[in-house]
């Protein structure tokens, strides 16, 4: 009998010890994993999570009038609670296969294990990525050089002219799609009332973010990705030039 009672023991304590061992912890996320779960939770989740997970995408508000309170997932408390693993598992298995709202629709067959993963990652990181990305794009505006318009002109139309315009005007190719598909038109920026009210950092964060992460559209791309923060700058001057605005600090 105490062999059997030195066995359980044995067994409780090793369960005790699995059970308090740390998970292994996951590399870094790569600029280019971020992009691609960004990119992804626009698509995917900011229609009722909203673009900044505060629970306020469109489709949000018609589930509030229905009795539907969409969570937050910029609540560090509750993504705490729900750990990472769980979150994986709602993005991949759906609300109704785990306890919660059948409205949270299972994204595991239409995403994939790879890009379900990156989700649940970013979706960890929205407590803090408002005010994080905020801080580093304005510690990136001010670190870089001043911009330099005919250098912003090249990039202007190889970046931004599909959806505004060879002019800036909105009326890029692409911009009409959106208006057909979306009812979105993309900014004329060439409206020197509008771009007179932003300053030179406010220009550079919408470049740098994307439009979903300042309140403004989820159609507008986030670039730091894709240009240096002094390419970003060189931007900012070539939209002063066509929009006929002084440069604001």
């Amino acid at each position: 009998m105490r062999w059997l009672v030195r066995v359980l023991c044995l067994a409780v304590t090793l369960q005790t010890l699995v059970a308090a061992a740390p998970s292994p912890a996951r590399a870094p996320a790569r600029p280019e994993s971020i992009a691609r779960a960004q990119q992804a939770y626009l698509a995917y989740c900011a229609m009722c999570h909203g673009p900044r997970g505060a629970g306020d995408g469109e489709v949000a508000v018609a589930l509030r009038r229905s009795g539907i309170l969409v969570p937050r997932l910029d609540d560090g408390t509750r993504l705490a609670r729900v750990g990472r693993e769980g979150v994986l598992r709602i993005v991949v298995e759906g609300g109704a296969h785990v306890g919660r709202s059948n409205v949270m629709p299972e994204w595991g067959g239409l995403v994939g294990e790879s890009l379900a993963n990156e989700l649940a990652d970013y979706v960890m990181t929205l407590p803090q990525r408002g005010p994080q990305l905020a801080a580093g794009a304005t510690e990136a505006y001010l670190r870089s050089p001043p911009g330099v318009p005919a250098e912003g002109r090249k990039l202007y139309v190889f970046h931004c002219s599909a959806c505004h315009g060879p002019g800036g005007k909105g009326d890029g190719p692409s911009g009409e799609v959106l208006w057909r598909k979306h009812g979105v038109r993309p900014r004329d920026l060439t409206n020197s009332r509008y771009m007179r009210a932003k300053s030179d950092k406010d220009l550079f964060q919408i470049i740098s973010l994307g439009g979903a992460h300042l309140g403004k559209s989820v159609y507008m791309p986030p670039w730091a990705n894709d240009l240096g923060p002094a390419e970003i700058k060189s931007l900012v001057a070539y939209l002063r030039e066509i929009s006929h605005t002084p440069s604001r600090r």
